[in-house]
Order: C-alpha cells, then structure tokens, then sequence
C-alpha cells in the first residue's frame, strides 16, 4: 500500500511515542527518596571530597535528614540543626545502634534524621558555619559569663572532690600544668577573651619556665578569671614515688614520705604565690590522680584540705599520632557528660585543647551550663 508523504511522518511519530513508554523510565532517572532513613543514600548526596562542601538536606515523612560527611561530629551536627545531642541519639539510634551509647561513632555517609519538621533548615548555611578547627576571630567580643574566682573556702576538714555537690546548673573546666606547655599561653587568652572562670593547678617546677612564668603572669593580671591550686613541686607519683616532670631525679627512692609530701606542697606554693600572688592553699591535685589514706593525711597537715580529682577526663596529653583524641572527640565527650558540678580534667599543654576549647564552650553554654571555678562551685 502506498502512503502519502506527510501521513508516513505523522504514523512514525506515534509508533517512536509507543516504543518510548513501553520501555519506561531509564535508569538514571529512576526516583530516589534519600529522606527515608531505610533506604541507602542517593548517590547524589554521597559526600564530597571536599569537607567544606556539604549535601543538602531532604525531607521525609519523619522529618529532615542530613548525609554525613567527613569532619562531622553529631554535636556540629546538633548545632546546625538547633537539637541537641541526645534527641539526635534517641532520633537515630534504631538505625545506627552505635548511637544510643557512643556519640562519636559516627561515619561519613550514615543518613541522619536531624528535625522532626520536614521543612526545617538548619541555623547556618554551610558557607558560614566554621569549620570545628575554624579559630575564634580575635574581634569576638567577651561574652558576660557570670562566674567568680578566688573566693576560695576554708581549710576546714579533709575533704576529696570527684564532683562538686549542690553546684546547680554549673561546672568548672579546670587545667594541670605538670609538663608541656607550648599552647598554655593560647589556652588562657581564650579563656579571657570568653570571660572563663578557670582553676589551674601549676607545678612550681613548670611555673618557673619560660612559658610557666608567662602563664603565671597571666593569672596574676586576671584574678577576676583565674584561682591556683597546688600540683606539688616536682610532679611525683606520691603513692609509689618515681615519675615526676621535668626530671625524675627528685621522685627517686621508693614511696615517698610523709615529710617529703609535704615538701612537695610547700615549696611549690611559695613559688606559685610569689609569681601569681595567689596562695594556693587548701586547694591541691594530686600528680596523676594517685593518692592513698597516707598521701591525704601527708597533705592536710600542710594545710592542703581540699583534694580535688575529677569526673571527666579528656586525656588531653595524649598526641592523636599516640592514639589520643582528636578536639571534636574532646568537646563531644565533655559536652554529653556533663553534669551538675562535673570538674573537668584538661592541661594547658594538651594536644587538642585549644581546638577542643573552640566546640565545647559554646556547647556547655547552649545546654545551660555557666562554666566557673571549683571555689564558686564550692560556696
């Protein structure tokens, strides 16, 4: 049969409209719902090689979800979001078990559900939220914290502090100064800059270094902000002797004595005072946490009373290159542990501490915690 010219035309355009829905969609248009937590990732939201480049959210029956990147921690992620850690936990943890008992278990690419409103953005763009390692610009005006120092209480009876009771809602973020101190000096112009109320525990023996007596005239300018306390001369392990910072030379020779403790305070605290004009004395930190029944008795009668230890400890001292924590590790541990009272065990020469610093503040401050010294915590 013959056809007409414009008919033929018209016939094939039908027959390629047929062939083309009846081999439907092809896969790269294929649907994809990256907001429904039970289905993997889109491959249009993996992340990016680059960590300051971040997928956009998207939204499901059950709210807003984020794909996690590289350099994510679940406390940057509450921030952004305006939620906290823990409604984070509760919100992903059947999926991510790991969640519910270790925050920092987190890895690029798990697809998190971060509001419980599906058209919730988060508190900053990407292009302005700073990255965890992001210094705080030095114009960065001081925040009113509200915290006191130096008001130390008396000596009264021996007493050993892992918490301070009755403290409400405040905490005191205290540093030992036993051994490194390269950023001790950062440590504190932060602090001043935040208007942080802190409780340093110097050894004499570091506080008469360079960057010891630095540090020290620092405490003296800033008494308002900052209280001493003793961490002895030489930073002996007073329990089984030996140890000590910076030379085991005087720590040598066995458990040491009750008059050679005492030594240890005394001799420190009259260095520590002349440099900072503060008298440590009743407040002590035994070098490495390590005290007895005898090491209490040895300092209470040099006046030493208050023992404080600590309920959080970031292990700050330890390089990451020596399996320590990295500074979001730090601030994540500090920030979802705190409580009423909590005392804090940072140094001022930790690794990761400045960095550390940088997250925890303002994560302590937006769960309500006023950060001050262990005397305000105590009166």
């Amino acid at each position: 049969m013959s056809l007409v010219p414009g008919r033929s035309v018209a016939l094939l355009c039908v027959l390629l409209v047929t062939l083309a829905a009846c081999a439907g969609p092809s896969p790269s248009s294929t649907p994809s719902t990256p907001g429904d937590p039970t289905l993997p990732a889109s491959p249009s939201v993996l992340p990016s090689a680059d960590p300051s480049v971040q997928p956009p959210p998207s939204a499901s029956a059950d709210g807003t979800t984020y794909v996690v990147v590289g350099g994510d921690t679940l406390f940057s992620i509450a921030r952004a979001w305006n939620t906290t850690v823990a409604q984070l936990q509760a919100w992903n943890a059947e999926r991510y078990p790991s969640l519910a008992t270790n925050p920092d278990a987190l890895e690029a690419g798990w697809v998190l559900i971060v509001s419980g409103d599906p058209s919730a953005t988060p508190a900053a763009t990407p292009a302005t939220t700073p990255r965890p390692a992001t210094p705080v610009p030095t114009s960065s005006p001081p925040v009113p914290s509200g915290c006191r120092a130096g008001n130390r209480v008396a000596a009264g009876n021996q007493q050993t502090f892992y918490t301070i009771p009755g403290a409400g809602r405040a905490m005191a973020l205290t540093f030992d100064m036993g051994g490194r101190l390269d950023p001790g000096v950062d440590i504190l112009t932060f602090l001043i800059r935040h208007r942080i109320c802190a409780t340093l525990f110097p050894t004499g023996a570091m506080a008469q270094t360079e960057h010891g007596r630095d540090i020290m005239a620092m405490v003296r300018a800033h008494p308002e902000l900052f209280e001493i306390g003793n961490h002895t001369m030489h930073h002996c392990d007073l329990v089984n002797g030996g140890l000590g910072s910076p030379t085991t030379a005087p720590c040598a020779g066995g458990a040491p004595t009750a008059d050679f403790i005492r030594r240890e305070l005394t001799d420190a605290a009259a260095i520590l005072e002349t440099l900072t004009g503060q008298r440590p004395v009743p407040y002590w930190r035994p070098p490495y946490g390590s005290i007895n029944s005898a090491v209490i008795q040895a300092a209470a009668s040099a006046g030493y009373t208050k023992t404080f230890m600590w309920d959080i400890d970031t292990i700050d001292w330890k390089p990451i290159a020596d399996g320590g924590p990295t500074a979001e590790r730090i601030a994540t541990k500090v920030i979802t542990q705190a409580e009423s009272g909590s005392n804090v065990l940072m140094h001022l020469g930790g690794y990761e501490t400045l960095n550390a610093l940088r997250l925890m503040v303002p994560g302590l401050r937006d769960r309500g915690f006023l950060l001050t010294s262990l005397s305000d915590l105590l009166n």
